[in-house]
Order: C-alpha cells, then sequence, then structure tokens
C-alpha cells in the first residue's frame, strides 16, 4: 500500500488557474490526504469560498480558513480583479486588522490534524512566515515545508514578490524546498483539458467554469501549471532535479545564488515526461 502524504496546502486561489488545479489534485492524488486549506493575500474570504466550493464538489471535508489580507510587506492588497473570483458571491473585504486572529486559527486546525502534515505553499508566504512567528512550536512538527515559489538569477517570480520579508523569513527560517520557474513552467492546451474534464462530474464541472471564467470562451491559451506540479514534488520526487544551494533574496522578491545564503533544496529542472501522465490522470478523476 502507498504511503499517503498529509498535506495543508496555502494558496491565493482565484487569480491564475494553477491553484485551482493544486486544490483538484491535491483531492484526487491517492497518495495524498489533505488535511487543510489557508488562503492569503488580499480578498482572503473569496479565495476561501472558492477552495470550499472546489472540495465540497470533491466531496472532501478539509477545513478551509481564510489567513493574512496584509503582507509583510505592510502595503494594502486590492480586491478581486477579473478573474475566476467572479463565480464566488460578492462577500465583505476582510480587515488586515484581524490577520493574526485568523493566523491563529489556522494554527489551531493545524494542531487539530492527527500527525504530522506537509505545509505547501502556492501563493505569497505572508501565512507560513506568521505561524512560524507566532506559533514555533507548530512549525517545528511539520514535516516539511515546499513552496511554488523561485525564479534564479531572474526577475522576481510572483509568489515571492508579492511578499519578499515573507520568503526571506520563510527560507531562513524553515529550509524549505523550493518549485521555482524552471521546473514547474509546462502547460497543457486548452483543448486537452476541457476533453480530459468530464462535465458531469461536480468538481470537474467547477474547474472547468473556474478555467473559461479565467480564460474567456475565445482565449485559447494553454493552462499553466505551476501549483499542481509543485504540489507533486511530494509524491513523485524522483521526477525533479533537488539540490541543496544558497539563495538571497532581495526587497524586490529577486532571488540568487550566493555562497552566504539562505540553505534551501531548489528544483533546478524536472522530468515533464513523467509528470504529464499524473496531471492528466488527475483531471480525467
Amino acid at each position: 500500500m502507498a504511503t499517503m502524504t498529509k498535506v495543508w496546502i496555502d494558496s491565493d486561489i482565484g487569480d491564475d488557474i494553477d491553484d485551482a488545479v493544486a486544490l483538484l489534485c491535491a483531492a484526487r492524488h491517492p497518495e495524498v490526504e489533505l488535511v487543510g486549506v489557508s488562503t492569503v493575500f488580499g480578498w482572503v474570504e473569496t479565495r476561501a469560498w472558492l477552495a470550499r466550493e472546489l472540495l465540497a464538489r470533491a466531496g472532501l471535508k478539509a477545513p478551509v480558513l481564510p489567513g493574512a489580507v496584509r503582507p509583510l510587506t505592510g502595503r494594502d492588497v486590492a480586491g478581486p480583479a477579473g478573474s475566476y473570483n467572479v463565480l464566488a458571491p460578492d462577500l465583505p473585504h476582510p480587515s488586515p486588522r484581524d490577520d493574526e486572529a485568523r493566523i491563529d486559527a489556522i494554527a489551531a486546525a493545524m494542531q487539530s490534524a492527527s500527525g504530522p502534515l506537509h505545509l505547501v505553499t502556492i501563493g505569497a508566504m505572508t501565512n507560513a512566515a506568521k505561524l512560524r512567528q507566532r506559533h514555533p512550536e507548530l512549525a517545528a512538527s511539520w514535516q516539511g515545508v515546499t513552496c511554488m515559489a523561485g525564479r534564479l538569477e531572474g526577475e522576481p517570480e510572483w509568489n515571492v514578490r508579492c511578499d519578499p520579508p515573507a520568503a526571506q523569513a520563510v527560507c531562513q527560517q524553515l529550509a524549505p524546498t523550493l518549485i521555482g520557474l524552471e521546473a514547474c513552467s509546462n502547460t497543457l492546451p486548452r483543448s486537452e483539458v476541457e476533453a480530459l474534464l468530464d462535465a458531469s462530474d461536480p468538481a470537474s464541472a467547477f474547474l472547468l467554469d473556474c478555467y473559461r471564467a479565467y480564460r474567456g470562451q475565445q482565449d485559447d491559451a494553454p493552462l499553466t501549471l505551476f501549483d499542481p506540479i509543485s504540489l507533486l514534488s511530494l509524491v513523485i520526487p524522483e521526477a525533479f532535479n533537488l539540490q541543496s544551494v544558497r539563495v538571497a533574496i532581495d526587497g524586490e522578491g529577486r532571488m540568487r545564488l550566493t555562497d552566504d545564503g539562505c540553505q534551501v533544496t531548489y528544483a533546478l529542472s524536472s522530468d515533464w515526461g513523467a509528470i504529464r501522465p499524473v496531471i492528466e490522470m488527475v483531471l480525467r478523476g
């Protein structure tokens, strides 16, 4: 019998479609046990609604909790702006004044999960940094931390750029595995995605709705797979070229290799030929 990997996903679902695919992947993969989801960055209640809806349609009763609205940079984040968040009801914008209480609620839910879990961040790393700061004993019990984040020696990747101080704190204090753009930038054609998804299945139908709201009816752009590929690094690590490196992150979110940087594990590349069949299996359900 395959070993189950207990996973908590921290997500900014509602912008790029890959968060929704990652949640479906976690719900459907036979070696992943999704024990909870938290949302991050800006309109976290709307993000939580989307995650709950997708998981409910997949028949999964994992807790979904909103997290930090405001990044550690202190800047305010605008509300929803024209992606598949339009599928959610009109919810009030949560106040950053309640960020600490929301972080404490996430910590309590994590503590309720039986056994050690693996934290996977697929958005800004604000929640992870705040959890480590406010609940160090909880962070010490995590089996590991994997982040969809990074691009070496280039322009800053989105999840790092959203909150560079949080990324710095996570790298310094949690020694994460980073799945950067070098290893997870693969795509699938839209026509293939729509053929794989069974519209009679509630979760697949909702993902189709999300994808069409994200891309528009006439847009043939492919499905991006940054987040689900990052999640799969936990169950098929042999498909990733994982190396121990030292990185420094500047105030803009640029990441560079340096001898005196933070020790992390970084995916320098991945085997798309090994990953693609797993993605297709998950989409097919």
